[in-house]
């Protein structure tokens, strides 16, 4: 007997079925809201020690990691779920679908394709570039979300409703792009090589074990693969959260941009200062980004099984309706046939003759 042959596989060990644009969204949207409510009270942490400029008294962890914190920790984490819904659509859509052309502009150059089977790193470049576009693409939405939140969390506004006024009051829809630069300086690197290092993470996975990765696989693949990008990008994230949450502190001197804060920071703060978010920022990153793939790579399955669910269900009614018309078809039978049976037979042109005294309902 010959042996069944293996599913063919995308990189990274997927389905090779291909979501559309509006699945993908949903997928995005799911696996992000869950991701970033589920781990919003460390991410609050992060943001309160990173914003801290010595004002007033010390923040550290232990004094935040208390009951009667709770709270504070937890504020902001309803504008958390509503913006991450078209954030997480967005970005995912986005991001399969810039990887798909980009995959398939590639094959139609002869070079390119020659690269793609020469080069190891041609794999990890798409990823990378991909991912970088969609987070440009996704800054019209990710830029909102993160100036509202993060001036939420910093205590800066107490709620959605006040945010949303007071970041428009004086520049109106400007007010919501005011971190876009230090923002993207940050995301584009950063999502990217997660992005990248989960897919290759993915590949190696493969390789070893000789099929697709499991739902907790893909989760710890996620994390390990932020943890490595958090402790590499954590200085560039300490310097945009100081420079969007620097409205909380009217009565210092502003930061002038990304060099100013840097150099400010390290000047008179020390160096220390860029990794005073470090362990809550690894507390709420890692676990949502294994999360968030862990949750998008289970919906994409889902999406992939009901699409081949409906098929399967559509030729069983078909075939359930060419039963039902032989028996509908048979005078022998006791029991009437289904009106619809009736419709289809007329359609057909099938004729049957009726007993006297039956009808048919």
């Amino acid at each position: 007997a010959s042996a069944t042959p293996k599913p063919k596989m995308s990189r990274g060990g997927g389905p090779t079925q291909v979501l559309t644009f509006y699945e993908n969204m949903i997928c995005g949207a799911v696996s992000r809201s869950i991701a970033q409510v589920a781990t919003h009270p460390a991410n609050t942490m992060k943001t309160l020690l990173q914003s801290n400029r010595n004002s007033g008294e010390r923040i550290t962890i232990s004094s935040l990691a208390k009951v009667k914190n709770m709270k504070m920790l937890t504020r902001g984490a309803g504008a958390q779920f509503i913006l991450s819904i078209p954030h997480g659509a967005v970005n995912f859509a986005v991001l399969e679908y810039v990887r798909r052309r980009m995959h398939n502009l590639a094959m139609k150059s002869e070079w390119m394709s020659e690269m793609s089977e020469k080069s190891a790193a041609f794999g990890p470049m798409l990823d990378f570039c991909s991912s970088a576009i969609a987070t440009v693409c996704c800054s019209v939405v990710s830029t909102p979300q993160m100036m509202v939140v993060d001036n939420i969390m910093a205590g800066t506004y107490d709620n959605f409703p006040k945010a949303l006024v007071g970041l428009s009051k004086d520049k109106g829809i400007a007010g919501y792009y005011g971190g876009w630069w230090p923002g993207l300086v940050g995301k584009i690197p950063s999502y990217a090589l997660t992005w990248t290092l989960f897919q290759e993470l993915k590949q190696a996975q493969l390789r070893i074990m000789e099929r697709p990765p499991k739902d907790i696989e893909n989760s710890i693949m996620g994390c390990l693969a932020s943890a490595t990008t958090v402790c590499i990008m954590i200085p560039m994230d300490t310097i945009k959260t100081r420079l969007v949450t620097q409205v909380n502190y009217p009565n210092l001197v502003p930061y002038k941009g990304i060099v100013d804060c840097a150099r400010r920071i390290a000047a008179e703060e020390g160096m220390a200062t860029f990794y005073r978010g470090l362990p809550p920022r690894l507390i709420s990153v890692v676990p949502m980004i294994g999360i968030q793939f862990g949750v998008y790579e289970f919906m994409k399955k889902v999406m992939v099984s009901k699409r081949t669910g409906d098929v399967i269900e559509m030729r069983d009614q078909h075939k359930m309706e060419e039963v039902m018309m032989e028996v509908a078809a048979d005078d022998d039978q006791p029991f009437p046939a289904p009106h619809i049976v009736e419709e289809l037979k007329t359609k057909r042109g099938v004729k049957r003759k009726r007993r006297p005294g039956t009808h048919y309902v």
